[in-house]
């Protein structure tokens, strides 16, 4: 700034005892002026962001203190959310001349580290305006070419949306799996910030100071996507947005967005659109201004839909289609399992968690080679493959889709044609994995969903999966616990004891129709046997 206008600022401040300040863009022009009150500016709405990675806003705001504080959090708030490129405080001294002056501005990230020393701002003090020994220019050029490096950086795959996973459950497992379901879904996790509140912030979802730390990190870290462990409502989606410039991922579009990708069927393809519609149908809004005008024109004025009545209609008509198209395999599916009971095939479903397994226990049964990753969700479309057993003979070994502790409503609904091939099963395999920790709370959220989908009724194993990551002694005291067989899908062991455990089961309850509950038999749907 010019000594001219610190002059005049605190010049004017002391005659009115009120804060001023403006914003000034990189040419020097001032493109508004503020005054506030004696505390406190309140920065007016300033347009949108400039466009490209690493940019910051082109602005920087000079203002005025009355009584001598340094850069408050208001202050610095405004450096972060608003992304300007700098923000700088006169005081005021009681003859109304500038005295000292703080300038503060966004620290690029700097290797692996967190934060600086000195933190994600630099803070700067000089004694008076005369004394400012501070080339803008170079300091602003430099920040944005370290900012726009840092996409680069590592090799990193510019191709792919870096994002901030954001916590703010309590529950330490929660946050862990929505990481996990970020990695599914090809994102780059550019950085994980945590917040525990009992719950998320009507408005804003985080708090303010929160908010500030988002941003900060977003700008450091070249994030433009937010990822939240929870599900936003549409004014709480919205809200974030305007305060961070971020794009709003939560938890059920990231878990649909994974479905996306890995839906290779054409049924699979048009559950996953049909629940994508369904959950975007209310979050339709007027916040793009050209949704708000008339479809109209000469000759069309008056009262009429407008373009985002349109749009909620068409997303309508689309539902409707899709839910015929729907309606219209599950029929061809129900035909297909009604032909295969009546040539007397008994069906085996292999179910559980997300990432047990299921697909590897699948491969190794059947000495199939279907798809398997170490990602959530990798088997959308049921799979089906033929068994033969030694005594019972033939068999049909069906995979299908991960279950998930709190699965989105819209998606349980629309694959729920898919997952209603469970109700013909008959013995269930329930596969977890025997090495996680949050198992008990996985096979909770597997009941709950069997119930929800009324099979309770249905006999099933308990299969304890990848015990070769578990000692001895651990494995005896989860199958003597669980009441389960331990097995290795991937080193092939304990695969004759399913197989055998299996075919009783089946002689049992397919041919017999015995209702007494044999050695190992696991109630799928209720509590622990």
């Amino acid at each position: 700034m010019s000594p001219e206008l610190a002059y005049h600022l605190t010049a004017v401040s002391h005659e009115i005892g009120r804060q001023v300040g403006v914003l000034m863009s990189r040419d020097g022009t001032v493109r508004k002026v503020v005054v506030g009150d004696a505390e406190e500016l309140q920065i007016p709405e300033i347009g949108r962001l400039r466009g490209g990675a690493g940019r910051l806003r082109g602005l920087r705001l000079v203002h005025t203190h009355l009584r001598g504080e340094p850069l408050t959090a208001d202050d610095l708030n405004d450096l972060a959310l608003l992304r300007l490129d700098m923000v700088a405080v006169i005081q005021v001294r009681p003859n109304g001349r500038p005295g000292s002056l703080e300038i503060a501005h966004v620290v690029p990230l700097k290797g692996e580290e967190t934060e600086d020393d000195g933190g994600p701002i630099h803070r700067m003090t000089f004694s008076d305006v005369g004394g400012l020994d501070f080339d803008f220019g170079d300091t602003v050029r430099a920040l944005e070419s370290e900012f726009s490096k840092l996409l680069g950086r590592g090799g990193a795959d510019t191709s792919r949306e870096r994002a901030l996973v954001i916590g703010v459950r309590m529950e330490d497992e929660r946050f862990e799996e929505t990481l996990e379901l970020a990695r599914s879904a090809e994102v780059v996790v550019a950085g994980q910030i945590r917040q525990r509140r009992p719950r998320p912030h009507q408005k804003t979802v985080v708090g303010s100071g929160k908010l500030r730390q988002i941003v900060l990190e977003s700008m450091r870290r070249q994030a433009d996507v937010a990822i939240f462990d929870v599900d936003l409502s549409p004014a709480q989606a919205r809200a974030f947005e305007d305060r961070t410039g971020l794009k709003v991922v939560d938890r059920t579009q990231l878990i649909m967005d994974i479905f996306a990708q890995r839906a290779r069927s054409r049924d699979g393809k048009l559950q996953v659109e049909l629940a994508q519609l369904k959950y975007s149908l209310p979050r339709l809004s007027e916040k793009d201004g050209g949704l708000s005008r008339l479809t109209g024109g000469i000759g069309g004025r008056g009262p009429g839909e407008t373009v985002l009545e349109v749009s909620r209609r068409r997303i309508r008509d689309r539902i409707r289609k899709l839910e015929k198209q729907v309606a219209r395999l599950s029929k061809e599916r129900s035909l297909r399992r009604r032909r295969r009971q009546k040539n007397n095939v008994p069906v085996v479903s292999i179910i559980g968690y997300t990432n047990a397994g299921k697909t590897t226990l699948l491969n190794a049964l059947t000495k199939s080679s279907v798809e398997t990753d170490d990602k959530l969700f990798v088997t959308l479309d049921p799979t089906t493959r033929r068994l033969r057993f030694p005594r019972e003979g033939e068999v049909i070994i069906t995979d299908t889709v991960g279950f998930l502790r709190d699965m989105p409503a819209d998606l349980v609904a629309a694959f729920k044609a898919t997952l209603e091939e469970l109700a013909e099963a008959n013995v269930l395999l329930h596969v977890v994995d025997a090495s996680d920790e949050d198992v008990e709370e996985k096979l909770k959220a597997v009941r709950g969903l069997l119930s929800e989908l009324k099979l309770m009724g249905i006999p099933g194993l308990l299969v304890l999966n990848k015990c070769d990551l578990l000692d001895a002694e651990q494995v005896r005291v989860l199958v003597r616990y669980y009441e389960g067989i331990a097995v290795s899908a991937s080193a092939r062991t304990g695969l004759s004891e399913l197989i055998d455990s299996t075919e009783r089961l089946l002689s049992t309850r397919f041919k017999e129709g015995n209702s007494s509950r044999l050695p190992g038999e696991y109630a799928v749907g209720g509590d622990r046997t």
